[in-house]
């Protein structure tokens, strides 16, 4: 399964990372490891990103190594990406989720290696690796580092925990197996601490951000006998409250625990004209993968997200219409 990425790791120099816009711990925790193994072997690694890293995910990056295509000139970023000899796309599988870079990385297909594990039913390009069974695409670095021989330390544990931690939504969802924590326990055994990170991850707000959740479940509405659940967060409303749009994330948690509520939705407007939205399910019977794969977007069955071209009102009545097979 690793072999062309081994092979292409062991034969070449000088690598560019990236992970999915509006990156998480996953994406995030998984690069980092896979620049600083490479960095070890001797080799050149950048991480450039579509967009920044979220402030409330820059305790994992205290050095700013992580660049951002948007923040540097456009020169800049073609160099870096001629540069690489291979380019690690982790954490997903679509062009789009590229964007504003997927345009200039697709056109460097023949030295892309995707690195994933949500559903595809095809891996972007020769080589890949996709496995939808693992919990995280953290999962799939601890197994890649393995296959190279290349020990642990300090900092890829606590990066390979945040991931995660983050996908396994601290060891509640289904992805949750043995193996997951068997691997946790290993890393544990290099000082991580469990409870350091999850406040990290789960347990720190902003005041801003507080106020901005108390004017969006204000929005809350349902759907097909109250099974479905959703809410929406304008530019106006972040705008007003100071509110950071990264912190929003975490919303949709506040309305998944509502009976009897079976998937939620969360509808945000973002800055070029689109609305994101993210979409939860409490049933084994409703694969929200499915309803996002309807507007371009994909995830897993019980957690998905789609980026929607148009306005609030038009997107979200799309969404919840096209919802309705799956309440019938």
């Amino acid at each position: 399964m690793w072999e062309a990425i081994k092979r292409a790791i062991e034969e070449n120099s000088n690598f560019l990372l990236c992970t999915h816009r509006d990156p998480d711990a996953d994406g995030i925790g998984s690069e980092l490891t896979l620049r600083h193994a490479l960095q070890a072997m001797g080799k050149k690694a950048v991480i450039l990103n579509p967009d920044s890293l979220p402030s409330i995910l820059k305790f994992m990056d205290p050095e700013g190594v992580i660049l951002a295509f948007g923040s540097l000139s456009m020169k800049e970023s073609m160099r870096l990406l001629d540069e690489a000899e291979v380019i690690l796309f982790l954490d997903s599988g679509v062009w789009q989720r590229l964007y504003p870079m997927d345009r200039a990385v697709a056109a460097r297909v023949g030295k892309v290696f995707c690195i994933d594990h949500h559903p595809a039913e095809n891996a972007l390009t020769g080589g890949s690796v996709v496995r939808e069974s693992a919990s995280s695409t953290g999962e799939l670095i601890y197994e890649l580092l393995k296959e190279l021989g290349h020990s642990l330390d300090e900092r890829i544990a606590f990066w390979l925990y945040c991931a995660i931690v983050k996908d396994t939504g601290s060891f509640r969802f289904e992805n949750t197996n043995a193996k997951v924590f068997k691997i946790a326990g290993e890393l544990l055994e290099y000082g991580v601490s469990p409870h350091e990170v999850y406040d990290s991850l789960f347990e720190r707000s902003s005041i801003n951000s507080v106020i901005c959740l108390g004017r969006v479940l204000g929005t809350l509405s349902f759907a097909y006998g109250n099974r479905l659940a959703y809410i929406y967060l304008t530019r106006k409303m972040l705008e007003e409250t100071g509110a950071d749009f990264a912190e929003s994330d975490t919303y949709i948690n506040a309305i998944r625990s509502i009976d009897p509520v079976e998937a939620c939705l969360f509808f945000r407007e973002t800055n070029d004209g689109q609305i994101k939205v993210s979409l939860r399910s409490k049933s084994s019977e409703i694969d929200v993968n499915k309803l996002a794969g309807k507007f371009g977007g994909g995830g897993h069955k019980r957690a998905s997200g789609a980026l929607i071209p148009g306005s609030l009102n038009e997107v979200i009545e799309k969404v919840v219409s096209g919802a309705a097979e799956f309440f019938a």
